[in-house]
């Protein structure tokens, strides 16, 4: 029977779902046509050098009958660029559309599929403004073609934050805390820093929050700094045009966004649904996109869709199509839930049904306004990344251990407690010899010893890690402590610390713009209850 099994990750398509993708892509087809693009489909399997710049671990490698390293692409941007640094004759201006399926690899057992059908235009040699307001309008006409009526659109510019920040007094290393902040909208981190540098502006003083109406009355107030006047002025001539010409779509910016991959230059545009809580399209300009093949530049603007949201939309039920759903906080059962509560009651969340919670594991508020669910800490993230879950609070020592496809937003300073390396006290922590290393948290501890470039072996175990070297199993551990009793009563002394531990607040990316207002007030109450209490 094992035969008959699919690869974890993939699915079959077949039936009302598989023609609904053929009306998709032929009516996308016939559009592009039309309007004088032309189609170009690349190889499923590329080089692994075509995609050097993407994360090794979100990639799919392979290897050819010479040994040479392959990948299953990732991405059906850079194909087109490797295909245009081949050919030594090019036109001045090219339009190019592709559909195809792109393969990235997800976290094992997450229920996540790793495949997906992309389709996107690419308008290569037009350096001018006029084709970001091209590609904008063809994604707005697919909108319209495929009745999805409530887009928002949201600009952005890879090149805000390093040109705001360089109107600052501050170090370089400051200016790279500061926009890792940013880009993550990690609030605690950006406070940390902020809170160094002298005359902070005030109004960028929650910079991570400054997307939506936040971040349009910000984007009024920098309009006199010459270094974007420029890209306000381009945000403006796109609203105008999305103004007159699609009267029904809002625009917005976000000033705190970050590139979508390495080869952006400049403007982004996202397509957002808010009933559905996630991107219907994105793309910019990316005028660097051919020196990872040549030396030449040539200046692009790229957008596309993800296939599979359109159909998502198409099969929801008009029940579904609620404006008024409730936002969900997925908690952590236990000692987080409890800890976290009456911080989430000061801030403006009616936390009332979780005081009497018998066996059930859902809970609505009395408002309406938020419903509760109770699960495992290992889980909260998966129910995040799933969309089934808005707001996530779980310990940053379960988080470090996961894949990130959230916003770590604030760190809510409940259930503190540290990462320690831990061994009895005959323990040769600078020893040559190679160390094993017991724990629950491999990939902490792999951070940990790469930093210090030790190499040791790792063994995973699930139950009392302080038993390892006890019984011989391992040299040392690396474990969490709040005050070190266990330890001491094991005789295991603790030799470094490793990093901290509390409890986090984590906002799925699309929340924060389907529930921004209600979101950003709760946020904004926890940061002053934080601030009160240091």
């Amino acid at each position: 029977m094992g035969e008959k099994i699919l690869a974890a990750g993939s699915h079959d398509e077949f039936g009302e779902a598989l023609v609904q993708k053929q009306q998709i892509t032929h009516l996308v087809s016939k559009t592009l046509n039309k309007k004088a693009f032309v189609a170009i489909n690349t190889p499923l399997i590329e080089r692994e050098s075509v995609f050097e710049q993407y994360q090794h671990d979100n990639v799919f490698h392979l290897r050819d009958q010479m040994g040479e390293n392959l990948v299953l692409r990732p991405d059906l941007t850079l194909p087109v660029a490797r295909f245009l640094a081949s050919k030594s004759q090019q036109a001045r201006v090219q339009k190019f559309y592709y559909i195809g399926d792109v393969f990235r690899r997800t976290d094992y057992l997450s229920g996540e599929y790793n495949q997906e059908t992309q389709a996107g235009i690419e308008l290569i040699g037009d350096s001018s403004f006029n084709a970001e307001m091209q590609a904008l309008d063809i994604m707005l006409d697919f909108a319209q073609q495929f009745e999805i009526a409530d887009v928002q659109v949201v600009i952005s510019d890879t090149r805000l934050i390093d040109r705001v920040l360089g109107t600052l007094d501050i170090s370089s290393k400051q200016q790279k805390l500061l926009k890792q902040a940013i880009e993550s909208k990690n609030m605690t981190a950006f406070e940390k820093v902020r809170m160094t540098i002298k005359d902070f502006p005030a109004h960028l003083t929650r910079w991570p929050l400054a997307f939506g109406e936040d971040g349009e009355t910000v984007m009024w107030q920098l309009q006199d700094l010459p270094e974007v006047n420029d890209l306000v002025d381009r945000w403006l001539k796109l609203a105008t045009f999305i103004h007159e010409h699609y009267p029904d779509v809002a625009v917005t910016v976000d000033l705190a966004a970050a590139s979508p991959q390495p080869y952006y230059t400049g403007t982004i545009i996202r397509g957002f649904v808010p009933s559905l809580g996630r991107y219907l399209f994105s793309g910019g300009r990316y005028d660097r996109l051919l020196e990872s093949f040549q030396t030449e530049s040539l200046p692009a603007v790229g957008m596309g869709f993800n296939i599979d949201t359109i159909m998502a939309e198409w099969q929801r039920e008009v029940a579904d199509h609620n404006p008024e759903e409730p936002i969900v906080v997925v908690l952590a059962k236990g000692r987080v839930e409890k800890d976290t509560r009456p911080l989430l009651k000061s801030a403006g969340i009616d936390t009332t049904p979780l005081e009497n919670q018998d066996r059930k594991l859902v809970f609505d508020s009395p408002d309406g306004i938020y419903r509760f669910i109770l699960v495992k800490p290992d889980d909260v993230i998966k129910y995040l990344d799933r969309g089934i879950g808005d707001v996530g609070i779980v310990g940053s020592d379960t988080i470090a251990e996961q894949i990130q496809n959230h916003y770590d937003v604030l760190n809510l300073q409940t259930g503190q407690a540290a990462f320690v390396l831990a061994a009895p006290q005959n323990f040769m922590i600078n020893g040559i010899q190679r160390k094993r290393i017991a724990t629950k948290y491999p990939k902490t501890a792999s951070r940990y010893f790469s930093q210090h470039g030790e190499d040791v072996e790792l063994v995973k175990l699930s139950g009392s890690v302080e038993l390892g070297p006890l019984t011989g199993l391992s040299d040392a551990i690396i474990d969490i402590t709040q005050t070190g009793d266990t330890l001491r009563e094991n005789n295991l002394v603790i030799y470094d610390t490793v990093g901290e531990v509390a409890t986090h607040l984590l906002v799925r990316p699309g929340a924060l713009l389907q529930f921004q207002s209600k979101l950003k007030q709760v946020i904004e109450n926890l940061i002053t209850l934080l601030n009160q209490t240091k």
